[in-house]
């Protein structure tokens, strides 16, 4: 009989021993510290997007298999883990609702503070994956006007009616949903980078009345202009979910956005296990093993919604579903000089609302007769 197979995971992943502990000898080390020595010898590593995986951690270990339970894969090497025959699976699409929420959730903050219509506003949006794609649709089932720029994708066929970058950077509110890309790694062409695609003279550009969200990457906006372009008089409102160089943020940038949060807009409920479970499907194809377990057995009861919609605005039903204000104020009440290093613990939090209920996508919502969400 062959031994188990061993498996390091972050130890923040959900439902890894609900779905693994049958399968392998499962490990967990905090993200950020897993080192060398934790996965010499093992078969497999589970990881979210705060750990680099790349030469300097894998070289001279037994790891077969790289899964991360994220969207994003700009902290892969992925040439060198193809190079050294490395499998590696992203969860492509995971957390897409989660985060399309998290948006709404800003916008309909941003039109309560500042008075304005969420249903008169025009959104742009930056990029058309899966995030922009689960944003396009809850933004038409809502009646709320938007444009959609992804050239990438435009120049592949994508049938669907892009704006211009221009165009879109025009809208009331401009919504960023990009790779980040440096390169020409994946495909893309250089004109396409996306790093520091929002840089001081796009900053420039934008008008008091507009708001700007960036639920993507750090990097995609440059903080160092962003940061002095905060302190100017009349600028556009900003919500931030993501930083560069995390978890050693500048913390005049999250005093200064209008909304701040710990880089969670992905982190509901189903965003995360669902983000475990596509990585456990991939573990069990690349090792020949049974998927024991669906996805939909490990969610648990749908929170309950007990409001009508007679009495309450949809931004303010928006706000009851994920309050983004709570998540920002827990970032942004942090001393000045610990938002680094209260940044991970930020993030752990940040799951709960203030009703003890976790957040959860809008299908984890049980409604009443009478609320009427649209969503």
């Amino acid at each position: 009989m062959s031994p188990p197979l061993k498996v390091v995971v972050d130890q923040d992943m959900p439902c890894v021993d609900k779905l693994f502990s049958t399968v392998a000898e499962v490990i967990k080390v905090s993200g950020r510290e897993i080192a060398p020595i934790d996965v010499k010898n093992a078969d497999a590593l589970l990881c979210r997007s705060v750990t680099p995986v790349n030469q300097s951690l894998l070289k001279g270990s037994s790891v077969k298999f790289v899964g991360t339970a994220t969207i994003g894969i700009d902290h892969l090497d992925t040439p060198w883990l193809n190079s050294k025959g490395i499998v590696w699976q992203n969860a492509a699409g995971c957390n897409a609702d989660a985060v399309a929420q998290y948006v709404l959730s800003a916008i309909a903050f941003w039109c309560n503070k500042f008075e304005r219509d969420i249903h008169q506003l025009r959104v742009g949006i930056v990029g058309a994956g899966h995030v922009g794609s689960a944003l396009v649709g809850c933004l038409e089932k809502l009646g709320i006007a938007y444009l959609l720029c992804d050239p990438p994708l435009a120049e592949q066929g994508d049938p669907r009616s892009f704006s211009s970058f221009e165009q879109v950077f025009q809208a009331d509110v401009v919504t960023l949903h990009v790779p980040l890309t440096k390169t020409s790694d994946l495909g893309f062409k250089k004109a396409h980078n996306t790093y520091h695609l929002i840089d001081k003279k796009r900053l420039g550009q934008l008008v008091d009345s507009q708001l700007l969200i960036n639920a993507s990457r750090g990097a995609v906006v440059n903080n160092q202009a962003l940061a002095v372009y905060l302190k100017q008089q009349d600028h556009a409102q900003v919500v931030l979910d993501v930083y560069e160089n995390e978890p050693a943020i500048d913390p005049d940038i999250v005093k200064n956005c209008l909304l701040s949060t710990p880089h969670i807009a992905g982190h509901s409920l189903e965003g995360k296990v669902r983000g475990t479970w596509l990585i456990y499907k991939a573990f069990c194809e690349h090792f020949g093993l049974k998927v024991a377990l669906e996805q939909n057995s490990l969610y648990p009861q749908a929170n309950q919604a007990n409001f009508s919609a007679k009495n309450m605005s949809l931004e303010q039903m928006l706000l009851h579903i994920y309050p983004i204000e709570l998540d920002s104020k827990a970032l942004k009440q942090v001393d000045h000089h610990q938002v680094s290093s209260s940044f991970d613990q930020a993030r752990k939090n940040a799951t709960q609302l203030a009703n003890g209920m976790t957040r959860r996508d809008y299908s984890g919502w049980q409604f009443s007769e009478d609320s009427d969400f649209p969503l």
